[in-house]
């Protein structure tokens, strides 16, 4: 993840750039898809290899929510006038960290100050927006915001037990996958918020001691193949959305992306849009120490 590469390459124990010798990396989306060569706000600098992406996304039953919230401002009016009807995991679960980083997101004066480490902002200020928003949101969370679910399967649980109306996943097939084993209603759907969500990449990399170097990126290099891209992006194997672009790909290959069915519950690229950057890992960490020192039991 994010903060193990940022530690390994801080430390030097990465190898040697790899990513411009393998093949396939020339069908890497690094144009729309920036997270490809920015881990968690760290330049990869062709120190590991993207093969996978994440996304956050928002599930709601269109059943009982056909107009759901479409920003962070809206989704705390939302949530005042449906109280109860809303939650997110606790920090530190990853969920729980990556909702308070996309509130932050939004409520910031400056984004970008976001991708620097933290110790180069004053971060009470950067941050007070959030705690703000936190503050009056948590009165109306499920359970008066005295109880928070403990990890992102329980989120889902408790959309499909009709306890709450809106509920979110980093991954974007995860709605779809959870329609067809019958853990959500074949009404829920997924929506991005207005400006976009955060989104990463899961990577490979190589360590500066790797007995096989050579075998390591072969194998990196099929993990970018249009071949294991496509099967891995299939939802009856993985349903892991690509890392490649398709307008990049051979015109046979292209046509195998574009017509994969990916669940009705599952947004496209496009639908994805453009996605939000992660902030530096610093910043998580910090999130949620300061999160569990105000709200933690």
């Amino acid at each position: 993840n994010g903060e193990n590469f940022a530690a390994m390459k801080e430390n030097g124990l990465l190898g040697a750039p790899f990513t411009d010798l393998l093949p396939s990396f020339r069908y890497v989306d690094t144009a729309a898809r920036p997270t490809t060569v920015v881990d968690f706000g760290v330049p990869t600098d062709g120190l590991e290899s993207p093969w996978g992406m994440a996304q956050l996304v928002f599930l709601y039953d269109t059943a009982r929510t056909p107009d759901p919230p479409r920003s962070i401002p809206a989704l705390l009016d939302w949530a005042a006038a449906h109280p109860g009807r809303f939650a997110y995991p606790q920090p530190p679960d990853f969920h729980g960290s990556t909702f308070l980083k996309q509130a932050l997101i939004a409520l910031v004066d400056d984004p970008a100050v976001l991708q620097h480490p933290v110790e180069e902002a004053d971060f009470a200020a950067v941050t007070a927006p959030l705690w703000a928003y936190l503050d009056a949101l948590h009165p109306n969370l499920w359970r008066g915001g005295t109880a928070f679910p403990q990890a992102g399967p329980q989120l889902i649980g408790l959309l499909d037990d009709g306890e709450i109306d809106i509920a979110f996943n980093f991954n974007p097939s995860e709605a779809s996958a959870a329609i067809a084993n019958g853990q959500l209603p074949d009404t829920v759907r997924t929506y991005v918020l207005e400006g976009g969500t955060i989104a990463n990449t899961h990577f490979l990399a190589i360590p500066f001691n790797a007995s096989a170097r050579a075998g390591a990126m072969v194998f990196a290099d099929f993990l970018l193949s249009p071949e294991a891209q496509l099967r891995k992006m299939d939802p009856e194997i993985w349903g892991d959305p690509t890392v490649l672009a398709y307008d990049r790909l051979p015109e046979d290959w292209r046509a195998r992306f574009e017509a994969l069915p990916l669940g009705i519950a599952t947004l496209s690229a496009d639908e994805l849009g453009t996605p939000l950057m992660e902030p530096h890992p610093s910043w998580m960490t910090a999130l949620e120490a300061e999160w569990q020192r105000r709200y933690g039991s």
